[in-house]
């Protein structure tokens, strides 16, 4: 379990800078009259978060590895949640800086 925990914890330091970098943009974008949008994940059922930036969506998912950590026990289902916003948060900002640069 606490493999598993570390390779979670691994993949949530990896995003933390990609999601300040991306949220930095998009404050720049947004300044220049820019980044408009409302949500980043438009009716998205994985996160409970509803922000024009990354990081509601990062701590959301961070906070529930951080439950998994603390009680030392997970459901599948919650580990499949997770797992699927940690993908979607790698795509997505993958994605944005394909996109931006």
């Amino acid at each position: 379990m606490d493999t598993l925990l570390n390779q979670l914890d691994d993949n949530l330091k990896e995003l933390y800078r990609k999601a300040l970098d991306a949220d930095a943009l998009l404050d720049s974008l947004q300044q220049q009259g820019h980044a408009k949008h409302q949500r980043i994940f438009a009716d998205n059922k994985l996160f409970k978060a509803s922000s024009n930036r990354f990081m509601p969506y990062l701590a959301e998912t961070a906070e529930q590895v951080a439950a998994m950590r603390q009680s030392q026990q997970f459901n599948t289902a919650t580990l499949q949640r997770v797992v699927q916003q940690l993908k979607q948060l790698h795509t997505t900002l993958a994605e944005f800086r394909t996109v931006v640069t």
